[in-house]
């Protein structure tokens, strides 16, 4: 019986040491640095120097000092009334209701080649009085149109021909 607790302890003493060898962590010392860059710049293209780029030693488990998180735009929409184009700037001034502040305001939206249109070939189809969606982007202090909806008044929709007749179509007469 004694034989058996003895290898029992052995078996357990055994398992304990070797737990460590088959864990599934990974853990580096702390006195191992890993590098990275310690800033992002937007440089134009051949106008970087080697100075500008710097490797910074980070200890595993922390984060760099000197990133910079670079974000998309955000993509705003607003719905109004065109007041005013101004085809010298490719623009639109449209009147919105402000929700959050409650009350009318004006926006310029700039529309651009890329500018996706629906219900309009191009600038020259917008009127003053259309309501249009225009979702856009705030870039160097400008509104760029990414697409403009416009909504057209019913008269301004072309209607299309009605082909139905109110006459049944004649039987071919049957054949002798």
């Amino acid at each position: 019986m004694k034989k058996s607790y003895s290898i029992l302890a052995l078996v357990m003493a055994l398992g304990l040491i070797t737990i460590p060898v088959f864990s599934q962590e990974d853990k580096k010392p702390q006195s191992e640095t890993i590098t990275a860059p310690a800033a992002i710049v937007a440089v134009p293209q051949g106008q970087a120097t080697p100075e500008q780029i710097v490797q910074t030693p980070i200890l595993p488990g922390t984060e760099p000092e000197n990133t910079l998180q670079v974000t998309q735009p955000e993509e705003m929409s607003i719905y109004g009334e065109v007041k005013s184009l101004d085809e010298a700037t490719s623009s639109i001034k449209l009147q919105y209701y402000d929700y959050d502040n409650d009350e009318e305001k004006t926006a310029d939206v700039v529309l651009e080649k890329d500018t996706k249109l629906e219900n309009a070939q191009g600038l020259h189809d917008i009127r003053v009085g259309d309501w249009v969606d225009a979702v856009y982007v705030t870039k160097d202090g400008k509104n760029i149109a990414r697409s403009v909806i416009v909504e057209k008044e019913e008269e301004d929709i072309p209607v299309k021909a009605d082909t139905k007749t109110d006459e049944k179509p004649q039987e071919a007469a049957p054949e002798e």
